[in-house]
């Protein structure tokens, strides 16, 4: 499983660094072209914002693989023992399970569903729901880590405390 995540990790990465450096590109020539030639911007302002709200959101996913998120963890280590503090992880991964299932992954989907005949005003070859599709493909990664965190985090609440450090353990 880890070898999966390491996977999703580098795909992650490659498509946020793409985006990153489109964006840069298209922002770059939206002054060009504002400034410059007295152009008029609709199509690239709106790639833009596409692009930025995409990278965003897989962004968010690469950083929740990474236990990036927001995590409040002096609760968990206000608790003394290793075995209570695995508890309340996998509790807590679990809430976030359900947080990401339903509202990115089956929220997200129901709004593709709601837009998917709207086109854009700027790019009229583009659909809403396209745009909106970022939505549930960050909620499916997000969903793919939270149950990786969790596999981890009941690996270790079952593995005795002496075998924490020895070589070959599943990371």
């Amino acid at each position: 499983m880890h070898t999966i995540k390491l996977w999703v990790d580098r795909f992650l990465a490659t498509i946020c660094i793409a985006l990153c450096g489109l964006l840069t590109f298209v922002v770059t020539w939206q002054v060009v072209n504002r400034y410059v030639f007295s152009g008029a911007g609709a199509l690239t302002e709106e790639l833009a914002k596409i692009m930025f709200v995409w990278l965003v959101l897989l962004g968010a996913a690469l950083l929740f693989g990474e236990k990036g998120h927001m995590n409040i963890g002096i609760v968990v280590d206000a608790f003394a023992s290793p075995r209570r503090k695995a508890v309340f992880q996998i509790a807590t991964d679990v809430l976030i399970l359900l947080f990401v299932v339903g509202i990115l992954l089956i929220g997200g989907l129901d709004a593709v569903d709601r837009t998917m005949r709207q086109t854009n005003a700027a790019i009229p070859f583009l659909r809403t729901g396209q745009i909106y599709m970022a939505l549930p493909i960050c909620g499916a990664f997000s969903a793919f880590y939270c149950l990786y965190n969790i596999w981890n985090d009941i690996l270790q609440f079952i593995r005795p405390p002496s075998a924490e450090g020895t070589p070959g353990e599943v990371k």
